[in-house]
């Protein structure tokens, strides 16, 4: 039986909420001049995550390298770095490498990195332009190859209103390829979905654009009173979609600077099938295939594409 509470897209708060939400793509286009080992696909985001941290710091830090706690940093408030890495709430970037399956990039060869300014960090577009540079001179992956920043654009924006401008779609499915692993958290642990529902699915992705909406996009200004029975109602919609899931789970290492130990991370890779009325939900899809779902987003992790065909 079809839910009868379905709330129209003209009444709908939660859209008016996130009409302040915008973002802007940087595109840069990268040389090395010097091998540069990456790995797969599935973990170079967080390979230049873990490097961007690095170089942001010794841009924004005015103590530089010398240990001092970030937390009870004087300056911390003025700080990028303080703000928008070491700080432990979601960020307002995303490193998105292109997904070409090179593992090792040779001399003169091109690379191509995005980054998803989301907010009030677009503002400082010059200073992750510069950021970048930084990388380039310190290097990156494995042997820590250097290389040269090429070219950088930075005009593609985006607003909420162009995922929310047309009518709802009529679909009554979708299939979601999860392109780097998505990690569902609870506790300390990430959890293995053999059938990953859509409303928990629906539920990460409108979390976290809520989030990243009230932190950086002047979303607070909206009253969450009333945005929340509008989300239980989707909510509940949600759970009326049907799932077919045909994933698995891969753990990769990698090696934390801030905490000088390797460490283990994963999520399930695959293909996910919706079956039900998607398309009062495809705008938030679509906004997630920019901004990314679950954990170590920041990191490229929850990347996905979304077909309707």
């Amino acid at each position: 039986m079809r839910h009868q509470s379905i709330i129209q897209p003209e009444a709908s708060y939660l859209k008016e909420s996130l009409s302040v939400f915008s973002a802007l793509k940087v595109e840069f286009t990268l040389f090395p001049l010097e091998t540069i080992h990456l790995g797969p696909d599935e973990v170079k985001g967080d390979r230049w995550r873990g490097c961007f941290g690095e170089a942001l710091r010794r841009r924004a830090c005015a103590f530089r390298w010398k240990e001092i706690d970030c937390n009870k940093c004087d300056v911390r408030g003025d700080c990028l770095y303080h703000g928008y890495f070491f700080i432990d709430r979601p960020h307002p970037y995303v490193m998105l490498p292109e997904l070409d399956g090179k593992r090792v990039y040779n001399t003169g060869e091109r690379m191509l990195l995005e980054m998803v300014l989301i907010g009030a960090a677009a503002e400082h577009v010059d200073k992750f332009v510069m950021t970048v540079e930084e990388m380039g001179r310190m290097g990156i992956g494995g042997g820590r190859g250097r290389f040269r920043v090429n070219s950088v654009v930075a005009e593609d924006s985006i607003d909420a209103s162009g995922f929310f401008e047309e009518e709802p779609l009529t679909v009554d499915h979708c299939t979601i390829e999860l392109l780097t692993p998505l990690k569902i958290k609870e506790g300390i642990k990430g959890l293995n979905y053999s059938n990953l529902s859509f409303e928990t699915f629906f539920r990460l992705l409108i979390k976290r654009i809520i989030n990243l909406n009230n932190l950086y996009c002047n979303g607070r200004g909206f009253n969450k009173e009333r945005i929340e029975p509008e989300k239980q109602n989707l909510f509940t919609l949600a759970g009326e979609i049907e799932t077919k899931t045909y994933t698995e789970w891969r753990d990769f290492n990698r090696f934390s600077s801030r905490q000088h130990k390797s460490l283990k991370i994963g999520g399930q890779i695959g293909i996910i099938r919706y079956n039900g009325e998607i398309g009062r939900f495809y705008p938030y899809l679509k906004m997630g295939e920019v901004l990314g779902v679950g954990q170590h987003t920041t990191s490229g992790f929850g990347r996905y594409r979304i077909s309707t065909a």
